[in-house]
Formats: C-alpha cells, sequence, structure tokens
C-alpha cells in the first residue's frame, strides 16, 4: 500500500526518553515551525523504503551548516537501534536527487521548501539519482 509520510508536527520527547547517544548535536534543536526561520531551517525527515522511521521527524538547524550535517545526525539516529547498527544512511531532496554533502541547507531550503519546511527524503539504499 502507500504510506503517507506527513506529519501534524514535532514529535515531544521527554529528557530521560532522549538519551546522550540520540540527543542532535548543539545546532540541531527541536523547534517548533516558524521559530527562527531567518537562521534556522526547519527540516521534516521522511523515511523511504525499509529505513526506520525516527521518533523525531521536525527539526530545525543552521542553515549554515551543510547536508552531510543532516545526514549524520539521522544516521546516529537510526545506529542507535542495534537491528540499524551498520546503516548507511542516502539523502534526497524532494525524493528527486542527492545533494553534495557540502550543499549548504539554507540555499537548499530557498530553492525547495514546502510550507516553511526542508523535506529530506532519507533511506537505507540509494533510492533516486
Amino acid at each position: 500500500g502507500r504510506h503517507t509520510f506527513w506529519t501534524a508536527g514535532p514529535l515531544q520527547m521527554s529528557g530521560a526518553a532522549e538519551s546522550a547517544a540520540t540527543r542532535p548535536p548543539a545546532d540541531v534543536k527541536a523547534s517548533p515551525a516558524g521559530k527562527g526561520a531567518a537562521e534556522k531551517v526547519i527540516i521534516l525527515a521522511n523515511n523511504v523504503g525499509n529505513a526506520p522511521i525516527l521518533s523525531q521527524k521536525q527539526f530545525s538547524c543552521s542553515g549554515a551548516s551543510s547536508v552531510s550535517r543532516i545526514q549524520a545526525h539521522i544516521q546516529t539516529k537510526i545506529r542507535s537501534s542495534p537491528k540499524y547498527a551498520d546503516a548507511n544512511v542516502h539523502i534526497f531532496i524532494n525524493k528527486s536527487f542527492s545533494p553534495a554533502p557540502d550543499e549548504n541547507l539554507s540555499d537548499l531550503y530557498k530553492c525547495f521548501q514546502t510550507d516553511g519546511k526542508l523535506v529530506v527524503d532519507y533511506a537505507l539504499m540509494e533510492a533516486w539519482g
């Protein structure tokens, strides 16, 4: 069947549920939509194929950060599960292309944002170009 990847908003996590191993890096913070839009990019991370669903699909990151920063963040979250300890994450924009690892998030946001968010699809294997 067909899956819907959109969520109504960020998932809330209690401090106890979030361990140091799965805590986002200092420049990646949970953020409700609309805060700090000028300097932060809101990321909506959607799983593709057999990639596990993240417990926190929406987060924000500095617009000056690169795609590799988001890839590392998602990969760390996924690898926290023993089943996916060796998983390699592939990142896609608009379900169509894989951006360069050094691509600036604010540039991608300016070109490809949807409803104030940069939709980042992630998979455990290459899914699109």
